[in-house]
């Protein structure tokens, strides 16, 4: 599970038509500033993404326009009316239900690492309005993580407000410990978590915050 060889995407005319729509939006009105240098695509990826507004994981997107990645949706937000139940879908967005442990999302989106595709997770669970630091992470990041053999890199972005430029940076694969033999420990996975918050925290002084 998950151990599939990064592919280029293939894009049909819908998720064309929302990419071409994103880009132009991302690109006239955002104008991302990417901080640094980036990571290749070489192997499927977890994107482990500050979240300080709702278009973060189309701007990652737009950094990698050859690569499929599936952002991870509050299913509050992908089952609000029937426009989002038809768009999220549409766009490759997978589902996550924050009230409660089901992990239907790791099975999804471990079925998208195998194709070869990524994955866009934002570990602080919800979006951060102040823009200071981070929220505490969740650990979902690295449960996917052991349990599909994918790399995790990670993404910070500074709180953008129009008309500036939107600012981050990409950081190098993450490097975790070894899963236990009998599976990943809450104590493993709170380990590596930390460890995922460091890394992401670190390319702070790339965008300028």
């Amino acid at each position: 599970m998950g151990g599939g060889t990064i592919k280029e995407a293939k894009i049909g005319p819908v998720l064309g038509l929302f990419r071409g729509i994103g880009w132009l939006m991302v690109h006239t009105v955002h104008r991302p500033k990417l901080c640094g240098s980036k990571p290749a695509l070489d192997k499927p990826t977890i994107f482990a993404i500050r979240h300080v507004g709702l278009m973060d994981p189309v701007i990652l997107m737009s950094q990698y326009p050859y690569h499929l990645l599936h952002p991870l949706v509050a299913v509050d937000y992908y089952e609000k009316n029937a426009f989002t139940r038809f768009f999220y879908p549409a766009v490759g967005c997978i589902p996550i239900d924050r009230k409660n442990s089901s992990r239907e999302w790791m099975d999804h989106a471990g079925a998208a690492l195998d194709k070869g595709e990524s994955i866009v997770i934002a570990p602080e669970g919800k979006r951060n309005k102040t823009g200071e630091g981070l929220l505490p992470f969740k650990c979902g990041a690295a449960y996917l993580a052991a349990h599909t053999g994918a790399q995790i890199i990670p993404v910070y972005n500074k709180f953008w407000k129009f008309p500036r430029r939107y600012r981050l940076a990409i950081g190098n694969p993450v490097q975790l410990d070894p899963v236990p033999e009998d599976g990943p420990t809450s104590e493993w996975a709170h380990a590596q978590t930390d460890r995922i918050r460091q890394a992401v925290a670190a390319l702070a002084p790339l965008v300028g915050d």
